[in-house]
């Protein structure tokens, strides 16, 4: 990849022949990149239809007086003609912004587009960027970059396929309004596994960061916290029934060791946890929970 400035990336740039555009789709460019935290597009319009899939990360999108925040597998289109910028949003060194795009245009291509549900007033879909749609962008870029003579015909169906794949439906897919209610879910059902703060972005398909935001603004407290919290008193649980030792508690909540274990005790609840147990056979003393 090529250093930017504000994003290291590769762009390529396609020529489209005579008989492609006698048909009613062509591309014009497409390219991938890893943003960095000065990164910022814009405002400005294209002359075509542009494709922007994010990988990793977050982006905000501006547009038509609307903003936006994007995050892994969503997608948005840059219209004709119609003003937009877009950013880094919540920089994360550790899954910064990537995006993979393909530009085109062509007699059907507004038809194409709002096909499967893409306007200028909502310009994004959500949970789209599906592993056989991430093959088929690599495999145009591909196709992009060998001899256009051999393989136009090969690159008009994939850009066809591309609109196959995405007008189909998700079911499974989490809604933005649902998110929260899928993070609770899946980390009650799981926080015993060791799953960490990481792990529940991936889930939900955002950055982390993104994520925690979203989170303790939602439920006061952050996920990081949610976690502890349900593991602290699934183990206060644990010691009253007696029947584990603190090292087999330890255990099964998903500690890699006692240590570990006993300190976020003793933080969450001011004591450790064999004196938590002890204390427990003196009803008349107060529990410092």
């Amino acid at each position: 990849m090529k250093d930017l400035g504000h994003e290291y990336a590769d762009v390529l740039f396609y020529t489209p022949s005579e008989f492609e555009k006698l048909g009613g789709l062509w591309p014009l460019r497409t390219g991938h990149n890893v943003a960095k935290a000065n990164y910022s597009v814009g405002p400005r319009v294209i002359e075509c239809f542009s494709f922007h899939f994010v990988l990793s990360g977050a982006v905000t999108l501006s547009t038509m007086g609307e903003t936006v925040t994007l995050t892994k597998d969503s997608m948005f289109c840059l219209f004709p003609d119609v003003k937009h910028s877009y950013w880094v949003s919540q920089f994360d060194s550790e899954q910064p912004l990537r995006l993979r795009w393909l530009a085109f245009t062509g007699s059907q291509a507004e038809l194409l587009v709002n096909r499967i549900g893409l306007t200028e007033r909502k310009p994004y879909l959500r949970n789209k960027l599906t592993a056989e749609l991430s093959e088929l962008l690599q495999g145009c870029m591909q196709r992009m970059n060998g001899s256009q003579n051999e393989g136009d015909l090969q690159l008009q169906i994939m850009m066809y396929r591309l609109f196959e794949l995405l007008s189909r439906p998700l079911p499974h897919a989490i809604e933005d309004k649902d998110w929260l209610r899928a993070c609770l879910r899946h980390m009650e059902t799981h926080y015993a596994e060791g799953i960490s703060v990481a792990d529940v972005a991936q889930f939900a398909g955002m950055n982390r960061s993104h994520l925690s935001s979203r989170f303790k603004d939602s439920i006061g407290m952050s996920p990081r916290d949610y976690l502890i919290k349900l593991r602290m008193e699934r183990a206060g649980d644990m010691l009253r029934s007696r029947t584990l030792s603190v090292t087999e508690i330890s255990h099964s909540l998903g500690y890699t060791d006692l240590y570990t274990f006993s300190r976020a005790f003793g933080t969450y609840y001011g004591i450790s946890p064999s004196k938590y147990r002890a204390r427990l056979s003196q009803p008349n003393e107060m529990l410092n929970e």
